[in-house]
């Protein structure tokens, strides 16, 4: 049976990142990163590319403290087009050097607004406006309408509809909790009164109690009773009752925004895969250029893998091994070209001990393949 490919978190094909970080002469780079504006505009939201030109000024504007500040006090609209260009040197480690003269270009305009948009909101402290306290009425709305029913019903007719009345009145848990405490004592005072109506030789205080409710028939007042037992029922089943809520699926991308790893290799000229293609996926090939060992994670079942913070799990430890490579230059170019049984066989046919993988990823390992 054919395997169902991993849909992708995008529409568009993401860009290779490591692969275009390997790029230094400037017209391939401008070149790049025309191709790479539309899927930046289709695929990434504004609130991201919003957030990338904030990092950006911190980590590569080289501007200084008073500037930076200046520059984040703008509104995010005008960080629309920035944006964009700093989410791209984000990902690559490069932005083409006419789209850094056109922000260098900018920046006065930047500075102004900033200034102004900072002052605004100074200002704007200053004028405090208390909002008035909004105050719930749905419990007494509730205890007048159940007051009401009560009534009636002691005169024979027919009550609200307990149900009814908690879907057109929407009490929280903490009104539902008092309502009930409310309810409760009516019903204790209502039972009491049946117990004593069964007693003969009653006391001075029973018969007090038997005479003030004596305007109500004993058939009504046991349908009271049942009307408050079944009220106090529903509204124990709204404070016990826990608000389930479905887990958000989370972003492949924040994943594994912790697994630190090198991007590329220009010595090799050999870039990254994505990281995000590690979730779900039953082997990784790695290499670790600093120790020159070539290792495979691989789990036991399909689709096994996964990542958490700078490791990656689900890894069977007896089908996992990492060897050393004589001659990495020349053989790992031919090892990430070949299929998933060409390639065991190739290493297989690599002299060698086979040692145990790290349990860490590492800045100084290249993420070569998947299966």
């Amino acid at each position: 049976m054919a395997k169902i490919k991993k849909r992708s978190q995008y529409l568009l094909a993401e860009p290779n990142w490591a692969t275009l970080s390997l790029i230094n002469d400037e017209e391939e780079r401008a070149e790049a990163f025309k191709k790479t504006q539309y899927w930046i505009h289709q695929e990434i939201a504004n609130k991201e590319t919003y957030k990338s030109f904030r990092e950006w000024v911190a980590k590569c504007s080289g501007w200084d403290k008073k500037t930076q500040k200046s520059v984040l006090g703008c509104a995010d609209w005008r960080f629309m087009t920035i944006g964009q260009y700093a989410f791209f040197q984000l990902k690559t480690g490069w932005m083409p050097a006419q789209s850094r003269v056109w922000i260098d270009n900018k920046l006065p305009e930047l500075i102004e607004k900033g200034n102004e948009a900072i002052a605004e909101k100074k200002e704007a402290k200053k004028v405090v406006v208390l909002k008035p306290k909004v105050i719930r009425q749905q419990l007494p709305m509730f205890l007048d309408a159940v007051e009401l029913s009560l009534e009636n019903m002691a005169d024979g007719k027919k009550g609200s509809s307990v149900e009814g009345l908690l879907k057109s009145i929407s009490l929280n848990k903490q009104e539902a909790s008092e309502a009930y405490e409310e309810l409760n004592k009516s019903l204790d005072e209502f039972k009491e009164v049946q117990r004593v109506r069964k007693i003969r030789g009653r006391s001075d205080w029973d018969e007090q109690l038997v005479e003030g409710y004596s305007h109500i028939s004993r058939p009504d007042t046991k349908k009271i009773v049942d009307y408050l037992e079944d009220a106090n029922m529903q509204l124990i089943s709204m404070k016990e009752t826990k608000v389930v809520r479905r887990r958000k699926p989370q972003d492949p991308r924040k994943i594994v925004a912790r697994l630190r790893h090198l991007q590329a290799d220009k010595d090799l000229n050999i870039a990254s895969i994505n990281p995000v293609d590690i979730l779900g996926s039953s082997e990784v090939w790695v290499y670790d250029v600093k120790r020159k060992r070539l290792g495979l994670y691989k789990s036991k079942q399909d689709g096994g893998l996964g990542v958490k913070g700078t490791s990656i799990t689900g890894y069977d430890e007896g089908l996992s091994y990492e060897k050393t490579l004589r001659k990495p230059d020349e053989q790992l170019p031919i090892i990430t070209k070949k299929s998933r049984n060409a390639l065991h066989e190739a290493v297989g046919k690599i002299r060698g001990k086979q040692m145990k993988v790290k349990t860490r990823i590492n800045p100084n390992m290249l993420l070569l393949k998947v299966q």
